[in-house]
C-alpha cells in the first residue's frame, strides 16, 4: 500500500467517533506472506508492512553506450535485458511487483558511466570515511571516485544490471558498492574489481554471471596451441588501450606460461589501439606487418609460420586490423618474404567484440584473392563466447530468447543472448527472495541460487565464497555468409573439446 494511500487511511480512522481508536497502524510483516492477496511486504520508512503490489516495483539501473562508436554493445545489452524483464512482467512479476529499468546512455565513456552511476543511486556525499578500499584507491590508473562515503539516496536503485565495458566498469562499480548497491551482471570479463579482492568487504555487492577474461584467454590459447602455434613469437595482442585490453593481455600471459610452461608470456608482443578511435588502427597494421616479417626473416619456400592472434577489441577496430593484415598477406608483390605461402592466422577475439557485428564488418569486406582463389576475410576469425550460439544452440534459455527475439521483430545477437542471461539469473535470485527487497538483504538469496539448469555450460551456480556464475566458453567461427559455427567448448578443469 502507498505511502498516501496509508495516509488517507490513517485520516479516515480518525474521524469516525470517540469508539474508534485514532490511530492507524499498517500490518507488519517478514515475507510476503503474511500479507494479504494483492499485498507484499516492502520497507516504508525502515519499517516492514504491507503494501500493494503496484506501488512496489522493482527498479534496476543500466549504464552502457547506445550512442557513439561502440553502441552496438549497449543496444544488444539493453535489448536482452528488456525482454527478459518483459517477459516476468507479463507472467506477474515478483509475486505482482513489476521489474523496471532505469538506463542511462554513458556512450562507453568513463567519466560520463561515473556519472550515471551517482544518479542511478541517487548518490548523497558523506563527511564519514569511505566503506570500501575501491573508493579511495586508484584503479586501472584512474583517480580515486571518492575520499569519503558515498550514501544511497532516496531513490536509489536496487542494483546495476548488465553495465558494458572495462573502462566504464572501474569508474561506475566503486560508486555501486560504496553505496552499498549491487553491481550485478556486467557485460565485462575484467578481474579488477570484478573478480579480485580490490573492493575489499565491499565485494560483497558484485556478482558476475559470465566467464572472465582469463577464462576466455585459457581457452583460446589452447585453441592456438592445438593448430600448431609453436611458442610466444608466434602469438601476438591486438587489444584496447585501456584496462580492457590489459585485463584481456594480462590472461593471455598467464594462459601462455599454464600451457607452454615457463615466463615468457611476458615477451609476447602486442599491438594497441585508441579506445573509441578506429583511425588509430592503420598504423598497428604497418607495425603486426613489420613485426610478423621479422619473425619469419626472408625467404620462398613453403616453410609455414602459424600466427595466432588474441584480439581484446571491439567489432570497428577489430574488423579494421584483420582486413587490413590479410590484404597485406596476399598483396601483389611478395617476393621477399613470400608471406601468401609462409603465413597462417588465426584470429581470436573475446567476446566483448560485439561478434554479430564484427562478422557484419567482415561480410562486408568482401574477398581477398589468395593462389588457391577468392578468400572470405571470416576465414579463420574465431570469437570466444561466454553464451551458447544462438544460431544452432537448442537449450532451454536459447530457445526462450529466440521465440522472444523473433516476438519483438528484433535481430538476434550474442551480445543480446547475453543480457538475457544475466537478467534470467538476476530474476531468478528476486523471485527466490521473500523479504523486502534491499541490496543487502538480497546477498543472500543470489548467493544460494542454485544451477538453474539453463543449459549454459558446466556446473553453474553461486555460493557464498563464489560470485560468478558460469565460467564455461564456446568458441565459434565466422563464416563467409555471416553464420557462426561452432567450434569448441572450454571449462576449467575440462580438457578443450572441439566439435569437429
Amino acid at each position: 500500500m502507498g505511502a498516501l494511500r496509508l495516509k488517507l487511511i490513517a485520516i479516515t480512522v480518525a474521524s469516525v467517533g470517540t469508539g474508534c481508536s485514532t490511530t492507524f497502524t499498517p500490518q507488519t510483516c517478514a515475507v510476503d506472506g503474511d500479507c494479504g492477496a494483492g499485498l507484499v511486504c516492502e520497507l516504508r520508512d525502515s519499517e516492514p508492512v504491507c503494501v500493494h503490489a503496484e506501488d512496489a516495483p522493482l527498479i534496476i539501473g543500466q549504464s552502457a553506450p547506445v550512442t557513439g562508436t561502440n553502441q552496438a554493445l549497449g543496444t544488444g545489452m539493453k535489448l536482452g535485458i528488456e525482454l527478459a524483464f518483459s517477459e516476468a512482467n507479463a507472467a506477474g512479476g515478483v509475486r505482482g511487483r513489476q521489474v523496471q529499468l532505469d538506463f542511462r546512455d554513458d556512450a562507453y565513456q568513463p567519466d560520463l558511466a561515473e556519472e550515471a552511476a551517482r544518479a542511478l543511486v541517487d548518490a548523497e556525499d558523506s563527511p564519514l570515511a569511505a566503506r570500501c578500499p575501491s573508493s579511495t584507491a586508484m584503479i586501472a590508473g584512474n583517480p580515486p571516485v571518492s575520499t569519503t562515503a558515498i550514501d544511497r539516496g532516496p531513490t536509489a536503485v536496487l542494483a546495476f544490471l548488465g553495465n558494458v565495458g572495462t573502462p566504464t566498469m572501474v569508474r561506475a562499480a566503486p560508486v555501486a558498492v560504496e553505496s552499498g548497491t549491487l553491481f550485478f551482471g556486467a557485460f565485462t570479463g575484467a578481474t579488477t574489481m570484478l573478480r579480485d579482492d580490490t573492493a575489499g568487504p565491499c565485494k560483497k555487492y558484485i556478482f558476475n554471471v559470465r566467464a572472465s577474461y582469463a577464462e576466455e584467454a585459457e581457452a583460446t590459447v589452447e585453441y592456438f596451441k592445438n593448430k600448431g602455434i609453436v611458442d610466444y613469437h608466434t602469438i601476438f595482442s591486438f587489444d584496447q588501450n585501456d584496462s580492457f585490453g590489459q585485463a584481456g593481455y594480462d590472461g593471455l600471459t598467464a594462459a601462455y606460461n599454464k600451457n607452454y610452461g615457463g615466463t615468457s608470456g611476458t615477451s609476447i608482443q602486442r599491438f594497441r589501439y585508441a579506445r573509441n578511435d578506429d583511425t588509430s588502427v592503420p598504423t598497428l597494421i604497418t607495425a603486426a606487418e613489420n613485426y610478423i616479417m621479422n619473425t619469419i626473416g626472408p625467404g620462398t619456400g613453403s616453410d609455414v609460420h602459424s600466427f595466432g592472434v588474441m584480439m581484446t577489441d571491439t567489432y570497428g577496430a577489430g574488423a579494421e586490423f584483420i582486413a587490413g593484415l590479410r590484404q597485406w598477406q596476399f598483396a601483389g608483390s611478395q617476393t621477399t618474404y613470400n608471406q601468401q605461402n609462409r603465413v597462417r592466422f588465426y584470429f581470436s577475439n573475446v567476446s566483448f567484440v560485439g561478434p554479430n557485428d564484427l562478422s557484419t564488418r567482415l561480410v562486408a569486406a568482401g574477398n581477398v584473392q589468395t593462389p588457391n582463389g577468392p578468400m572470405s576475410m571470416t576465414d579463420s576469425v574465431t570469437v570466444s563466447q561466454v553464451v551458447p550460439n544462438y544460431q544452432s544452440d537448442t537449450s532451454d534459455v536459447v530457445v526462450a530468447y529466440n521465440k522472444l527475439i523473433a516476438d519483438s521483430g528484433s535481430t538476434p545477437g550474442f551480445t543480446s543472448l547475453e543480457g538475457y542471461i544475466s537478467a534470467r539469473v538476476f530474476i531468478a535470485g528476486l523471485q527466490q527472495h521473500q523479504g523486502p527487497f534491499t541490496p543487502d538483504s538480497l546477498i543472500q538469496s543470489f548467493e544460494s541460487l542454485p544451477d538453474l539448469s539453463l543449459g549454459i555450460g558446466a556446473s553453474s551456480g553461486f555460493s557464498s565464497t563464489n560470485h560468478q556464475y558460469s565460467g564455461s566458453v564456446w568458441g565459434t567461427n565466422l563464416m563467409a555468409d555471416g553464420t557462426f559455427q561452432n567450434l569448441y567448448f572450454w571449462a576449467e578443469g575440462i580438457p578443450i573439446q572441439f566439435y569437429q
